[in-house]
């Protein structure tokens, strides 16, 4: 993984004609591959928690009721009413299953998508691949204690540079996005 401040090699993303291209190290693929795989994981035991209506679950409904105890999910399932604690409480039981799908179909998207390095991303799987890497940075800021853009997190060297290493990923692609 390069460092963008450090001269290393980083790579951004480029357009080519509708779609985002790049090329990734043996490396960098392994650590992407591993981040959606640690993901998955984190919300896959998420999922198997969840308690709920037979009935709604049979409609892909549900969810747990109450919100994570780990900080890292908690960014990732944040409370829908800050206010309401009750309305809080039902929308997470309505919807917390099918926002865990659909994070984990992100991330498997993401992870698939890299093949050998070398990726074509289509305007579809551009969006699996933004929603995966807000994901992937959501999990390593509440790892690292970080709060705002201003903070500089604890921990790890090597995790607030993959954290910012996502950041510059993300940032690439958005500005093609906006052009």
């Amino acid at each position: 993984m390069g460092d963008p401040d450090a001269g290393g090699r980083v790579i951004p993303f480029e357009r080519d004609g509708a779609d985002i291209v790049a090329r990734f190290t043996a490396a960098e693929v392994e650590l992407l591959r591993e981040l959606a795989s640690q993901i998955t994981e984190l919300l896959s035991d998420r999922a198997g928690d969840a308690t709920g209506d037979v009935l709604l679950a049979q409609l892909g409904i549900g969810g747990s009721s109450t919100p994570p105890d780990d900080p890292a999910l908690a960014r990732l399932l944040p409370d829908a009413y800050r206010d309401d604690a009750d309305a809080a409480s039902e929308h997470r039981r309505l919807t917390e299953t099918s926002l865990v799908d659909r994070k984990i179909a992100n991330a498997a998207t993401m992870s698939q998508s890299l093949g050998s390095g070398s990726v074509r991303l289509t305007p579809d799987v551009v969006q699996s691949w933004l929603r995966s890497l807000t994901d992937l940075r959501l999990v390593i800021a509440a790892r690292l204690g970080i709060q705002n853009d201003e903070d500089e997190g604890v921990g790890d060297p090597f995790l607030q540079d993959v954290y910012h290493w996502l950041g510059y990923l993300q940032g690439s692609m958005l500005e093609l996005l906006e052009d």
